[in-house]
Parts: C-alpha cells; structure tokens; sequence
C-alpha cells in the first residue's frame, strides 16, 4: 500500500495482522510508534533488534493463543534479510491467531525489501508501506507542526536552512528545533548557523555568495574546518540545495521576464535575499548549472564512499574546482 493508504487505514482501524515498513528511516521510524499502539502495545510486544532476532522465539510468540484477550504483538527490526520461508511462517501465523499481530521495520537495501514484500501479501492479511525521502514541502509541513508544538516562533526560510544544513534529515532537524527552543526568541537562519552549523559568525550564504563570486574562500574555509561542528556532506548539501534554488530563479526568470518568490520556492523570502538569489540565478547558465551539479554530486559520493580520503583537503580542492567552473 501507499503512505496514503496507511493514514487511511489507520485512522479507520483497519490496520492488516502483518505490516512491513520501510525505505525512508524517519517516516519508518514515525509509523512504527503509530503502528504499535494499534496493534496493541500495552498487551505484550516481543522485539528483537537487528542480530537479536530468533526465529524460533518469534515463532513460538506468536503461535501461543491468548487465555485473557490479550494481544501478542511481535516487532522486528533490522537491516538483514530474514529466510523467506520463516517469514511466510511469521505471516501466516498471524493470520491464523487471532491476538497476534506483526510488525516488521526494515532498515536494508530497498532490493532486498521487494523481496522480503512478497510474503506480505492481501491474502495472509498482511502488507507492506516502501516509504519514500519527503519532498520539502512535506518536510518544512512537519518541522512547521513541531515547531508550533514547541511554541518556537520560527518561519519557512529558517525551517529550510534548517532542514538543508542537516543534509535533509528530518530526525536530526527535529533534535535541533527542541534544542533551538531553549533560546526564547524568534529563530532565523543566523542563530541556526550559530547553534547548529556551529560556524559561529559565517553564514553560509555569505560563504557561497563568495563562493559564486570567485572570491579567495580559504579563511573562511580554515575557520569552518577548525569549528567542532564542521562536516564535510553538510557543506556540499547546502551548496547542492542553494544551486537548485538559484536555477529555478534562472528558469522562472527566463519564461517570465521577472521573479515571484512565492511562485518559485513556495514560500517568502526576505526581500533583500530574494533580490541577490535572483541576481545570482542569471550570472550563471544552464550548461554550468549543469556541469556545477555534476560537480557536487561526483564530491559528495567519493566524500560518503572513497576510503582512506582526507575529507577537509578534498572538499576545499572540489570547491576550488567548482569556482574553475562558474
């Protein structure tokens, strides 16, 4: 079933015996704590974790039958793949026993996951949810509701450095919110970068302004790899997230004669910001965004996947590359 799907039927109650999740860690992770409740939590949850996981006790769990009405709930999770045989066994047992439910969330490869989705079918009463990465605007929906539930007075732009400095990752966004709640004041993307980045004074759109505008980046780049709070992946997401924005300025630009933030991004942006990102945008054309996005995405695989690679002297070569090519 879709994500959809699965809001439908938890809001009905109408959740299947046997439910497996996965793909994006957040919304796995979200529903798994939606999911347990239902199924029946407070009754009895056997879980196993990752290498914790023995067939034989999962069996035995769940084939037991319930002398008080009460539910045998099993959760597994883990990144490796479980025998076919002894998850159609799981499955079916759950379809058999009455008070018994099964929750699988796993963390592997999506290839193995099609594979393990094929013993969730409709006729055991079972199925499966591939969760996928939130689009940004799901995203900025979600740290919006948390930070209304937090009373943090915080706007859209902000919400978005946010998200892009923690290399999209929605879990670690909602840790820094509750942490940027203990200031009592409104949150704009200079206390982000001060609280969070931990870059102290730089802003990263200064830093790629100058980037952009050829300028001798190596002060600010010494002072960013001596800060604590320095990475690598975060730095070249934001350039990647920045980029992206600048060519849909550039698109939007060139069909209309003109720029409409709202239009554009989906959100306001102050308007001395929204006036430099659409100088920005028309600087550069759509070859070199090209070759620019190119750029990034080869530094950020040999950054997550090379081994042995002195990670502060290649991002400040790739970045110097990258000023080659403007």
């Amino acid at each position: 079933m879709y994500k959809n799907h699965l809001d439908t039927a938890i809001r009905n109650r109408t959740l299947p015996k046997s439910l497996l999740l996965y793909g994006d860690e957040f919304f796995s992770s979200f529903y798994r704590k939606i999911v347990l409740p239902i199924f029946g939590e407070k009754d009895g949850v056997l879980s196993f974790y990752f290498d914790e996981y023995s067939y034989e006790s999962a069996k035995n769990f769940i084939s037991q039958a319930s002398l008080f009405g009460d539910k045998n709930i099993l959760y597994i999770r883990g990144d490796k793949k479980i025998p076919k045989k002894e998850l159609d066994t799981l499955v079916s047992l759950c379809q058999k026993n009455e008070t018994s439910y099964f929750l699988y969330q796993f963390s592997g490869e999506d290839k193995v996951a099609k594979d393990l989705s094929k013993s969730f079918t409709k006729k055991k009463m079972s199925d499966f949810v591939r969760f996928f990465k939130p689009n940004l605007g799901e995203a900025l929906n979600i740290l919006k509701a948390y930070a209304d539930k937090l009373k943090l007075d915080i706007d859209n732009f902000a919400l978005q450095h946010l998200f892009m400095i923690q290399s999209e990752d929605l879990s670690l966004s909602l840790n820094e919110l509750k942490k940027l709640s203990i200031l009592n004041k409104k949150i704009e993307a200079a206390d982000i970068d001060k609280h969070v980045f931990g870059m102290g004074e730089i802003s990263m759109d200064d830093f790629i302004a100058k980037l952009l505008d050829k300028e001798d980046i190596r002060d600010t780049m010494q002072t960013m790899i001596e800060n604590n709070y320095y990475d690598e992946i975060k730095v070249i997401n934001t350039i990647q997230a920045y980029l992206v924005q600048l060519l849909m300025f550039h698109i939007y630009i060139k069909v209309h004669g003109s720029y409409d933030v709202l239009d554009i991004l989906g959100f306001p942006l102050p308007q001395n910001l929204a006036k430099i990102r659409a100088a920005q945008s028309i600087k550069i054309n759509l070859q070199t965004y090209q070759s620019l996005t190119k750029h990034l995405l080869d530094t950020e695989h040999a950054l997550k996947l090379k081994p042995n690679i002195d990670k502060k002297a290649y991002i400040y070569s790739s970045l110097i590359k990258m000023q080659t090519l403007l």
